[in-house]
């Protein structure tokens, strides 16, 4: 098949989205696909970001239509909103199977932003509802309805976005875990008193990853537990941020890595046993399933997304969204009592060695064909008709 993935960001294999996509296309590759990639990278250079975003769907048009003249194009597969203004221009009854996959469902997260403001935790822009709280939103429904089918990466999203868009075919397909990451060596825990005992959070410094109950947890845990550690991986701003939400004397005891090359995962995490997972709003977290992989038990937010992996006292435990105090009980019952904690840790490393790239490339390649079906047997129908 000749297949167009499309992201709506700059490409970076290290990122979520954009690594997603990255991935994705290795995999048809080794599997004889021809691939290609369309991203923010595509628009020129000198164009201001705002309008790359706003533009990026006619500049999407403009390929598609290049490529379905040269006879390339079998499938397009794009992030929600990117798609729509294709979908109108295009001819009635072509070949080419259009997809739109969401990376995190927009409608979703913008619930989540409201009730974030309403709770005086954010302060929206009065420029918000004009774009990211109205127009975007209406982009990412337009792209659902009118496309042959539709991704979503959890349940809850596929339930959503069922009742209130007219879908035409829809599955659920998560994210997977590289090759690097599988069927890696788990390591013992420490099972002695006051041996130390290591946490990790993985992800930007940003309030949707709900930093500010991670810290509310934290604090009084690395208070109480002297052997307890943590350290913030791939936090996208400088270690004196972190800091800033705690107490002098813990800083010792919490380490910032700022970036890191993805690779360097398995190597980074070594010698920690919990991963925690805080987040407010989630599609389905790629760094969850690869901490999980890594050996990490989660202590994760059960919302979308997380609530498809992780399952409360099997392979991790799961807290309440916003709950400081929560977070802070779950964190102290793996350390207390470490043979829970090893157990969870097992059941969580047997949990992402079902993931591969492999396996979510071979179920979204038959989603493929089966819209492709799907569309030719609506297509017979209307000539009969």
């Amino acid at each position: 098949m000749n297949i167009l993935l499309s992201i709506h960001h700059y490409m970076d294999k290290n990122a979520g989205a954009p690594g997603v996509t990255y991935r994705l296309a290795e995999e048809y590759r080794r599997l004889g696909h021809q691939v290609e990639l369309f991203s923010f990278d595509e628009l020129p250079k000198d164009m201001p970001e705002s309008l790359i975003t706003l533009l990026y769907p006619q500049y999407l048009h403009a390929r598609c239509r290049k490529l379905q003249k040269e006879g390339r194009l079998d499938v397009i597969d794009a992030s929600s909103g990117d798609i729509w203004f294709h979908l109108r221009m295009r001819q009635k009854g072509g070949g080419t199977v259009a997809v739109t996959r969401s990376h995190g469902l927009e409608h979703l997260a913008h619930e989540a932003r409201v009730e974030r403001a309403r709770l005086g935790e954010m302060k929206l822009s009065w420029k918000y509802p004009i774009y990211h709280g109205g127009y975007r939103l209406w982009e990412v429904a337009q792209s659902f309805r009118q496309a042959d089918g539709a991704i979503f990466l959890n349940r809850d999203e596929h339930r959503y976005a069922a009742e209130r868009f007219r879908l035409h075919q829809s599955t659920v397909i998560g994210n997977g875990v590289p090759d690097y990451l599988l069927s890696l060596p788990l390591t013992p825990t420490p099972l002695e008193e006051g041996e130390p005992l290591r946490i990790a959070f993985i992800g930007s410094y940003i309030p949707r990853k709900g930093i500010e109950f991670a810290a509310k947890g934290l604090g009084p845990v690395l208070d109480r537990y002297p052997h307890a550690e943590v350290a913030f991986l791939g936090t996208q701003c400088p270690p004196e941020r972190v800091h800033a939400d705690y107490e002098p004397r813990l800083h010792d005891r919490i380490r910032v890595v700022s970036r890191y090359e993805h690779s360097a995962l398995p190597e980074l995490l070594a010698g920690y046993q919990i991963l925690l997972f805080p987040s407010l709003s989630e599609g389905m977290p790629l760094s969850l399933l690869e901490a999980m992989a890594c050996g990490l038990a989660p202590v994760a937010s059960q919302i979308p997304g997380p609530n498809d992996i992780v399952s409360h006292g099997e392979n991790g435990l799961g807290v309440p969204a916003r709950d400081g105090e929560a977070i802070a009980e779950a964190l102290a019952a793996l350390l207390d009592d470490r043979e829970l904690l090893h157990r969870l840790r097992t059941r969580a490393w047997e949990t992402a060695q079902a993931y591969s790239w492999r396996r979510i490339a071979g179920d979204t390649l038959d989603y493929y064909r089966q819209c492709a079906e799907q569309k030719a047997e609506s297509a017979k129908l209307r000539s009969i008709g």
